[in-house]
C-alpha cells in the first residue's frame, strides 16, 4: 500500500517549466493549478485533495472546482462561507530533512467580512501526523489574486518524511453567509538547506572566546561552495570575515520518493552535505551579528544573520525591581534555556502564564519545577490567569478579544474546576497572582471592584494561602477612593505606550494606601527608531520607574520582533545588554538626586545595596565633565564596557553624549556632602557697592568630623568677604557658613555660576569643587532681549520687562552698542503686564557676533539691571 500511495503521488507532480526559475536553484517537486488533469473523473473535486470535515469543520461549506478565467489551468480550487470553517489539504509530497523548501500559491479572498483565510504549509511523519507547520499569513480581503509565499522552511525533525498544501477558512465572531476563498497555481520546491548554529541556546556568553558559529548545509548542488563568515558590530560595520571552501560529501540518494523521481534530468544530479566551524575573534563585550552566506557558481544561495550579546562581568543584585512579562506573547526558549539565560541579564521578575490543562500533568510537573529553580536564583514569579491554554476545556468557548473579567464572570463552577489544580500546586509557591495580561484592563472598570476582588479571592484561594493578588490598570484611570483595596498591586499600561518622562509624571501623582504600582518598559520600535534613540529611551523608562518608586518594571515583549530585548527566536537583540547593564547596575538602589556638573550634563545618583554610589549621565550635546568624583572611579557604558576615565590633575575626565552612561565607585560622601550644598539666599540685591549678606550650608556625610577651609569663585569684579571660610563640622552634622557679596555696577543681572572649592581633612586629605548658581536681583523684574535684522539693514532690538510685585515702578534704559551712541528709553509704571520696547541701530550687519550692554537703572530706587547679550541676525 505504501508503494502504491507513492505511485500515486507521482502521477500528481506536475510542473510547467516557468515554475523552475521562480528561485534560485530551488527544485520544483509539487504543482497544482487545478487544471482538467487534476479532475480526470469530472466530479469538480481536484483529484487526490482531500476534504476534511468533522465537528468544527461542517459538510454544508461548499467547496469545488470552478471555472475561472484568470486562473492559470482555468479553473481554482474555491471555498465559499457559509458560517463555519473549512480545510481543504493536498495530496501529500515526499520531503527530506536534508533540504529546504520554500511554497507559494496564488489567493483570492472576496466578499467576507470577519472570517479569515490562510495556506499553511504541514510537514507530517510516515504516519501522517503532523510535527512541524510553516504558517501563512490570514487574509480577510485580496483585491485580486495575491502570491502567498511561505520562504524557506527547515525541517527541523528526522521523523519528517511527507509534506501538504492546506487551505483554512476560519469563521469569524460574525458568521459570513457569502464570499468565498479561490486557491490557484499551488508549488512546492526544495532547496539547499543551511543551518546556522552556536554554541549557546541563547547565543548569551560571558566569555569573549567563547562563540562558535556551526554552518551545515545538505542538499547543495556544487561540491565545494564558498562559505563567507562575517562579524559585524552594533551598528553593522564589518569588524572581520573569513571565508571557508566547503568540502562536501556526496548524499546517497536512495530513489524511494516522489520527490526522487521528479524531474530526472535535474532533480537527480548528486547533491552534497557539508559542516564547517568558525570561531570569531572577539576583542571586547558588546553586541554583535555574524553574517554567514553561502556562495556557489550561481551566485548568493543563502545568507544567515546571528545575533551575539558577549556580557561583561556584571553582578545581579538579589533583590531588584525589573523583570521580563513571559505572559503576553510566545517564548521560544524552553525553561530549561530561560533558567539559564534569566540570571545572566539581570531579571528579578517573570511573569508566567499558567492556565494550563490537568489532562497535561507533564506541563503543570515542569512549571512547578521551573518557578522553584528560579526562587532558588532569587527570580520572583507572577503567575498570570489570562487566557487558558488551547487544551483547557470550558462549558463555552472564549473568544480571541474575551476579557479576564468576562473569563472569569459568572458561577465559579464553570472555570474553577479547570484551575484547581494549578491552584492547589503552585499558590504555596508562587506569591504573585495577576489576573489578565499587562493591558487587560477589564477590572478596573468595575463598579464595585473591592467587593468583586474580594469575592474572586475567595474562590481563588479558598485554603488561606498567602498570596498577593493583583489586576491591570489603565494610567488615566482616577486613584481616589476611600474603601480598603482587596488587591494588592496594579500593572499599569497605556496605548500608546508612555515615555520615561510620562512615566515620572504619573508615578509622581498620589497612589492608593496599600497597593503597589507596577510599571511596563515598551522599548521604540527599531523600524521608526534609530538605536541610540532607542536605547536613551529604554534607559529613561528604567530610570523613570527607579527614581518615582515604581515597584517592580517588566519588559512588556521581551521577544518581540521589533520591540523586544530578544528575538523571536531567542537571540538577542539590539536592547538587551543596555538592559542588563541599566538592570545590573540600579536593581536594588535608593535613589539620591543630582549633581550639579560643571558642564551642565544631566544625571541622576544612585546608592545600591552594596553602598556603591553609580550615576547615569548624559547630555543633549556631547560635552566634557572635569571633576573629582573619588579615587576608584570607573566609567561603564550602556553596552557594560568599563575603564578607568581619563585623568587631568586629581579629578576625572568624562565624555558625555546623548548617549547615557555610568560611572561606578563615586566617593559616597563627597557625592552626599556636594548634593547637601546650598546658599540660604539664592538671589543677591541688584544693589551695587554694597555688601550683601548671605550663608552657605552644607552637611557631613563622613564617618568622622571633619575640618578644612571653603573658598568662593565667583564671576570676574564680584567681591567675598572674607575670602576663605574656615569650618569643623561633626559626623553628620550641618554646618552654615556666613560671607558678604559686594557687585560691581557692571554685574550682570540674572544668574551666574559660582564654583565652591572644598578642602577637608578626614581620613586623607580631600579636595573638590561644588558647583551652584546665584542670581542678581530679587526675581521680581524679568528682563529679555532678542534681536534681528529688518529689510533695511537695521539691528532690531526688542526689550521685554515684567514686574512680578505689586508696586508699580520706573525704569531708565540705556543700550551700549559698539560703534554706535548711547540709546535711552524710559520705562513707565512697570507692572504685571509684559512691557515691550524697540531699539533700531543702522549697518546691523556689522553688530551680528558682537556683545551689546543693556543696562536698566531703577528710578528713585537702587536697582540696576545689566544684561549682556551677542547680537543675532
Amino acid at each position: 500500500m505504501l508503494w502504491l500511495a507513492k505511485l500515486l503521488i507521482l502521477s500528481a507532480l506536475a510542473a510547467p517549466t516557468a515554475s523552475n526559475a521562480r528561485q534560485t536553484d530551488a527544485v520544483p517537486i509539487f504543482y497544482c493549478d487545478f487544471g482538467d488533469q487534476w479532475d480526470v473523473n469530472f466530479d469538480h473535486w481536484p483529484d487526490r485533495w482531500t476534504r476534511v470535515t468533522g465537528p468544527d469543520l461542517p459538510h454544508y461549506i461548499e467547496a469545488a472546482l470552478v471555472k475561472e478565467q484568470t486562473a492559470k489551468g482555468g479553473r481554482t480550487l474555491t471555498i465559499r462561507a457559509n458560517g463555519g470553517n473549512a480545510r481543504a489539504e493536498s495530496p501529500l509530497v515526499a520531503v527530506s530533512s536534508k533540504f529546504g523548501y520554500v511554497a507559494e500559491a496564488r489567493i483570492r479572498v472576496e466578499g467576507m467580512q470577519y472570517a479569515r483565510a490562510r495556506v499553511n504549509l504541514e510537514f507530517c511523519d510516515d504516519q501522517q501526523q503532523v510535527i512541524q507547520t510553516a504558517y501563512g499569513e490570514w487574509l480577510r480581503r485580496t483585491d485580486d489574486w495575491l502570491v502567498a509565499r511561505i520562504d524557506r522552511v527547515n525541517p527541523d525533525d528526522q521523523q519528517i518524511q511527507y509534506a501538504r498544501f492546506v487551505l483554512q477558512l476560519e469563521e469569524g465572531p460574525r458568521a459570513d453567509l457569502q464570499g468565498t476563498v479561490s486557491l490557484d497555481d499551488v508549488w512546492l520546491a526544495r532547496q539547499p538547506k543551511m543551518v546556522v548554529s552556536t554554541n549557546s541556546p541563547s547565543n548569551v556568553y560571558t566569555g569573549l572566546n567563547n562563540v562558535e558559529i556551526t554552518c551545515e548545509l545538505s542538499g547543495i548542488r556544487e561540491q565545494d561552495p564558498e562559505i563567507l563568515f562575517e562579524l559585524l558590530d552594533a551598528s553593522s560595520l564589518s569588524l572581520s570575515n573569513d571565508r571557508i571552501q566547503l568540502e562536501g560529501r556526496l548524499i546517497t540518494n536512495e530513489v524511494h520518493k516522489a520527490s526522487d523521481f521528479f524531474h530526472p534530468g535535474t532533480d537527480t544530479e548528486a547533491s552534497y552535505i557539508g559542516k564547517t566551524t568558525w570561531r570569531p575573534e572577539i576583542t571586547d563585550y558588546g553586541f554583535y551579528r555574524v553574517r554567514v552566506t553561502m556562495r556557489t557558481k550561481k551566485g548568493r544561495l543563502d545568507e544567515h544573520m546571528v545575533t551575539l550579546a558577549i556580557a561583561p562581568p556584571l553582578e545581579r543584585p538579589d533583590v531588584g525591581e525589573f523583570g521580563w512579562s513571559l505572559a503576553n506573547g510566545p517564548t521560544p526558549l524552553d525553561f530549561e534555556e530561560l533558567g539559564v539565560l534569566l540570571p545572566q541579564v539581570a531579571v528579578n521578575w517573570v511573569k508566567l502564564p499558567v492556565w494550563l490543562s490537568a489532562n497535561d500533568p507533564s506541563a503543570l510537573d515542569e512549571l512547578v519545577i521551573f518557578t522553584e529553580q528560579l526562587s532558588a536564583k532569587d527570580i520572583e514569579t507572577v503567575a498570570v490567569l489570562d487566557r487558558p491554554s488551547r487544551n483547557v476545556t470550558l462549558p463555552s468557548e472564549l473568544s480571541e478579544t474575551v476579557s479576564i473579567a468576562d473569563a472569569l464572570s459568572g458561577e465559579s463552577s464553570s472555570w474553577l474546576p479547570t484551575l484547581d489544580p494549578i491552584l492547589t500546586r503552585l499558590s504555596l509557591r508562587v506569591r504573585w497572582w495577576q489576573l489578565g495580561n499587562d493591558h487587560d484592563w477589564s477590572f478596573s472598570g468595575l463598579p464595585d471592584l473591592e467587593a468583586e476582588l474580594a469575592i474572586l479571592r475567595e474562590s481563588l484561594f479558598r485554603f488561606g494561602q498567602d498570596v498577593k493578588l493583583g489586576i491591570g490598570w489603565k494610567w488615566m484611570i482616577a486613584q481616589s477612593s476611600s474603601k480598603l483595596a482587596t488587591w494588592e498591586f496594579q500593572q499599569y499600561s497605556a496605548s500608546p505606550a508612555l515615555t520615561g518622562q510620562e512615566i515620572g509624571e504619573y508615578l509622581s501623582l498620589p497612589k492608593r494606601t496599600g497597593v503597589n504600582r507596577w510599571v511596563l518598559i515598551e522599548p521604540l520600535p527599531e523600524q521608526e527608531y534609530d538605536l541610540e534613540t532607542r536605547v536613551r529611551d529604554l534607559v529613561e523608562q528604567m530610570l523613570a520607574a527607579k527614581i518615582h518608586g515604581a515597584q517592580a518594571a517588566f519588559v512588556a515583549y521581551p521577544f518581540d520582533k521589533h520591540r523586544g530585548l530578544m528575538t523571536p527566536q531567542g537571540t538577542p537583540g539590539e536592547l538587551l545588554l543596555p538592559w542588563r547593564t541599566t538592570a545590573s547596575l540600579l536593581s536594588g538602589a535608593q535613589f539620591l538626586g543630582s549633581l550639579q556638573l560643571p558642564g551642565g550634563s544631566e544625571n541622576r545618583i544612585f546608592m545600591t545595596p552594596q553602598n556603591d554610589v553609580v550615576m547615569v549621565v548624559w547630555s543633549e550635546h556631547p560635552t566634557q565633565e572635569v571633576i573629582h568624583l573619588g579615587d576608584e572611579v570607573r566609567e561603564v557604558d550602556v553596552w557594560g564596557r568599563e575603564h578607568v576615565p581619563a585623568q587631568q590633575g586629581h579629578r576625572q575626565v568624562l565624555e558625555v553624549s546623548t548617549l547615557p552612561k555610568f560611572v561606578r565607585g563615586l566617593n559616597s560622601a563627597i557625592a552626599r556632602w556636594r548634593m547637601s550644598v546650598k546658599f540660604t539666599e539664592i538671589h543677591v540685591p541688584s544693589v551695587f557697592g554694597k555688601a550683601h549678606e548671605n550663608r552657605v550650608e552644607f552637611r557631613n556625610y563622613f564617618r568622622q568630623g571633619v575640618g578644612g577651609s571653603l573658598t568662593l569663585a565667583t564671576p570676574k569684579g564680584w567681591k567675598v568677604g572674607p575670602h576663605e571660610l574656615d569650618y569643623k563640622v561633626g559626623a553628620g552634622s550641618l554646618e552654615r557658613k556666613q560671607f558678604d557679596l559686594t557687585l560691581p555696577f557692571d554685574a550682570n543681572s540674572g544668574s551666574s555660576d559660582v564654583r565652591l572649592d572644598f578642602q577637608l581633612s578626614s581620613d586623607k586629605d580631600y579636595q573638590f569643587s561644588v558647583y551652584r548658581q546665584l542670581a542678581v536681583g530679587d526675581g521680581s523684574i524679568s528682563l529679555d532681549v532678542a534681536s534681528r535684522l529688518d529689510r533695511d539693514g537695521h539691528l532690531i532690538i526688542e526689550q521685554r520687562m515684567a514686574n512680578d510685585s505689586e508696586k508699580l515702578v520706573d525704569f531708565k534704559c540705556l543700550l551700549f552698542a559698539p560703534g554706535h551712541r548711547r540709546q535711552r528709553i524710559h520705562v513707565f509704571q512697570l507692572g504685571a503686564s509684559e512691557d515691550l520696547q524697540v531699539y533700531r541701530l543702522k549697518d546691523g550687519a556689522n553688530l551680528i557676533g558682537k556683545e551689546i550692554w543693556l543696562r536698566a537703572e531703577e528710578v528713585d530706587g537702587s536697582r540696576v539691571l545689566n544684561h549682556r547679550f551677542v547680537a543675532e541676525p
